[in-house]
């Protein structure tokens, strides 16, 4: 907890271990004093102290008074009741323990890597959806009820979805259509694909807050992204024979860096899942072609899913526990461009 003056108020022991002091030692002398480099992240705590408003940062770089230097996840918030105005209190995620988030320069990387294994693959798609449409449309016609032909317009929007998207992969420079859309239609859609296939042991809900305002993205990109994640975790709880739950949350979250840009709101999507979680082992490569913990995986949903988030300026972060694994898609909101 630090005064405005960015002098320390109270540390814990968590961070008395961080910064190899007592917090006996440490109350009432600057934060500097432990926290070398703090003077790189004086606008971020000024615009908390001003603003009185929460601010999470990725990636904080903190070099301590012992000479170590660590990269956390630091969270901070107005403090209140503090003795001094506009009291700050900062929480540090240790990062660098356990990186679930995607650096920018292994985004990258891996963006290169995906991006040229995923043209290999849409090129033997390509012809089989030809193929797949066609035997639909035929037992379109032949279908008596049109309660049937419902099913026989999934596949054919779908096919149709799926020709543009493998005609996207195929061209290497062509950019995301980022226009306004609204995220719940997005989800909706989602939600409604993932129903069709959905087995009786697994409840998918929904809880989304109405007021987000539009987002920019594409919306077909979006579809897949978020379909990936979603059937991963459909594909989790499905393996383990277990009876579970997957929700979709949307919530808007403020004051977040992505990347290098900061953003006053963006929108969080939450696609969280009760199954057994990811193994420990995988947890750091989850993002990578062909890392998967299925027999049956390809391990290419969630390269996939990272990759077209992030040609729309998004980022995918998660948490994995037994009983709760939590993926979290960030995008920019239309109104709140930086």
């Amino acid at each position: 907890m630090l005064a405005r003056d960015l002098t320390v108020l109270d540390i814990n022991s968590a961070a008395e271990n961080i910064f190899g002091v007592s917090a006996n030692r440490l109350t009432g002398s600057p934060v500097g004093k432990v926290w070398i480099n703090v003077d790189e992240y004086k606008d971020m705590l000024a615009i908390v102290s001003n603003e009185q408003t929460p601010m999470t940062q990725h990636d904080v770089s903190v070099v301590t008074g012992t000479g170590s230097a660590r990269t956390f996840s630091c969270a901070v918030s107005p403090l209140a009741g503090a003795d001094s105005d506009d009291g700050l209190l900062i929480e540090f995620a240790v990062a660098d323990a356990s990186p679930t988030m995607m650096r920018d320069a292994e985004v990258q990387a891996l963006r290169q890597i995906s991006e040229g294994m995923l043209r290999g693959f849409a090129h033997e798609i390509k012809n089989p959806l030809g193929g797949l449409r066609g035997a639909a449309q035929l037992l379109d016609r032949e279908l008596p009820s049109e309660t049937l032909r419902e099913y026989t317009a999934v596949i054919l929007g779908e096919a149709d979805r799926l020709t543009r998207l493998v005609n996207r992969m195929l061209a290497r420079n062509e950019a995301p259509n980022m226009v306004r859309v609204n995220l719940h239609e997005v989800l909706q859609r989602v939600r409604a694909l993932v129903l069709v296939e959905l087995p009786d042991t697994t409840h998918l809900r929904t809880n989304y807050d109405p007021s987000i305002p539009e987002i920019m993205g594409d919306a077909e990109l979006l579809i897949q992204g978020f379909l990936n994640i979603v059937r991963n975790a459909m594909q989790a709880l499905t393996d383990a024979g277990e009876v579970g739950e997957i929700e979709i949350k949307s919530r808007v979250r403020r004051n977040m860096t992505i990347g290098t840009q900061r953003h006053r709101l963006v929108a969080q999507v939450d696609i969280v899942d009760s199954g057994p979680g990811i193994p420990a082992d995988l947890q750091e490569q989850i993002f990578y072609p062909l890392i998967t913990g299925r027999a049956e995986g390809t391990g290419l949903g969630l390269p996939i899913a990272q990759s077209l988030i992030s040609q729309q300026g998004g980022l995918i972060s998660f948490t994995s526990q037994p009983g709760r694994t939590v993926f979290s898609i960030y995008l920019t909101i239309a109104s709140h461009q930086p």
